[in-house]
């Protein structure tokens, strides 16, 4: 056990043919050690409650978290004296006596295993609880060891439920899935891990128990953090008399294919933007440009001549040609690579100058804006411009889908892989319906009266061209723009 053990002694006492082993180091430290030991461990404190245990005891012993710590370890050890005096007579014990003691599951089933209890010396001693045969009993077989392998290894996401919901079995692929720990679902009830999430909108439903089967079906998640895109199979499982005693949820992350089949369309449509914005740019701006300069000529003699009717109707299409020629530009834009010049950008500093604009603007809506990343934000590469023209374009957005009440929140984060930060653009607006998700990015694509459809077309190009990313999260109750950036 590395550093985390020490022989009580300078070689190592034998006491009744056992090693007295002691623990040393932080009590956070052994409960993360425990935690990454594959054999079943819990710890106790002196006074004989249980202050952690790991995934493997509760997967063999079928108890929840909740339901042993910060309970008496005779809960699972049904000694009758105090967990030191248990240690003790373990040590004590003579080598014809085996270190066996009594165990018991949350059926009430009990049995006997072999076991060795270790000791963090101290003002406030851990017991350090290692069950050997639990662990056995559960490898004993191959298809355990599939399970075991399916859950560790693969890249497959995995749950397993019993008759009464419970999740008895899920491998690292779902945990990271679900943004949580395998100790926190891990014989948790459905509706325990999906608490606060409609019935429609969770990952795993109850109705599977019932016998729905799904096979090949393309679905998608989202967390906090990230959305998923998957292929799922699902069924029931039957005993031998085929009564129905579980069921299991079996998918694949396809979000890479789905996101590169996604990217090809898309690029497909700008390159067809392109050729046309390219052959007609300047044949729309020439006359532009000279019904432009009359208006203005026109708008003078309006008001040196009080015609103030007039010159109102020369500034509205004044108003309507500017946004004909930003329009243009916006094709363009999308259609061909610009000449811009990049260099390192401190995004504390991008902040700094768009957020007086970003809290105007949710000012006039009744928005409260919090930043909570302020000095915080990592070096990146861009352009400064376009990088306040992105963030204030998902700002902007944010705000109006709130309506007159609500908060944007703006945060950042590490991304998982490590390699990019994701500033993170959160609203509290009633969210974007799943059946246009996939359309929000896509040109000419808008739920507005007076949209365009091309402002997150653009951003996305933006960010795709410095090497990022822009992804979405919403769960009906909100909605979180994710745009990752390679930082230094």
């Amino acid at each position: 056990m590395q550093t985390l053990v020490k022989r009580e002694g300078q070689e190592g006492q034998a006491v009744g043919g056992s090693l007295a082993l002691h623990l040393v180091g932080s009590s956070n430290r052994l409960k993360q050690f425990a935690q990454q030991m594959p054999t079943a461990i819990f710890l106790v404190d002196q006074a004989g409650t249980i202050v952690e245990v790991n995934e493997k005891l509760l997967r063999v012993t079928g108890y929840r978290y909740e339901e042993l710590v910060n309970q008496s370890f005779q809960h699972l050890l049904p000694y009758p004296g105090t967990i030191k005096q248990l240690y003790e007579e373990l040590m004590h014990r003579g080598p014809d006596q085996p270190m066996e003691v009594d165990w018991r599951d949350c059926q009430g089933r009990t049995g006997k295993t072999p076991a060795m209890i270790m000791v963090q010396q101290g003002e406030q001693p851990v017991y350090f609880v290692h069950l050997f045969q639990l662990d056995k009993e559960t490898q004993g077989n191959l298809s355990q060891r599939l399970v075991d392998k399916l859950t560790s290894d693969s890249s497959l996401g995995l749950f397993v439920l019993d008759e009464q919901g419970l999740i008895v079995e899920v491998s690292h692929m779902a945990c990271k899935l679900l943004g949580m720990n395998r100790v926190d679902v891990i014989n948790k009830h459905v509706d325990q891990v999906f608490a606060g999430i409609p019935e429609d909108h969770r990952l795993l439903k109850r109705e599977l128990l019932d016998g729905v089967k799904l096979y090949n079906m393309a679905t998608s998640w989202t967390n906090d953090n990230q959305r998923y895109e998957l292929i799922v199979d699902a069924s029931t499982l039957q005993d031998d008399s085929g009564k129905t005693v579980g069921a299991y949820f079996l998918f694949k992350d396809i979000s890479n294919f789905r996101s590169f089949e996604q990217k090809i369309e898309r690029n497909e449509r700008l390159a067809m933007i392109g050729q046309i914005a390219a052959g007609t740019a300047h044949e729309i701006r020439n006359p532009l440009t000279s019904i432009k300069g009359f208006l203005q000529m026109f708008l003078q003699s309006f008001s040196e001549n009080g015609m103030d009717r007039e010159r109102t109707y020369t500034e509205i299409m004044l108003t309507e040609i500017n946004r004909i020629n930003s329009l243009v530009s916006e094709f363009l834009l999308l259609s061909k690579p610009r000449d811009v010049q990049y260099a390192i950008v401190d995004l504390n500093i991008v902040f700094e100058e768009i957020l007086p604009i970003v809290e105007s603007q949710a000012l006039l809506y009744g928005i409260d804006v919090q930043f909570s990343s302020r000095g915080n934000l990592p070096l990146v590469v861009g352009d400064n411009e376009l990088l306040k023209q992105v963030f204030i374009n998902i700002c902007k957005n944010g705000i109006e889908a709130m309506g007159e009440q609500g908060t944007l929140n703006i945060s950042h984060h590490i991304d998982p892989d490590g390699d990019k930060v994701s500033i993170d653009i959160r609203d509290t607006g009633p969210g974007i319906p799943l059946y246009i998700v996939d359309k929000i990015f896509d040109p000419f694509f808008t739920t507005k009266e007076e949209g365009t459809g091309l402002g997150l077309s653009v951003c996305q190009k933006i960010i795709h061209d410095i090497g990022g990313q822009i992804r979405l999260s919403s769960k009906g109750y909100g909605t979180t723009f994710h745009i990752l950036l390679p930082y230094l």
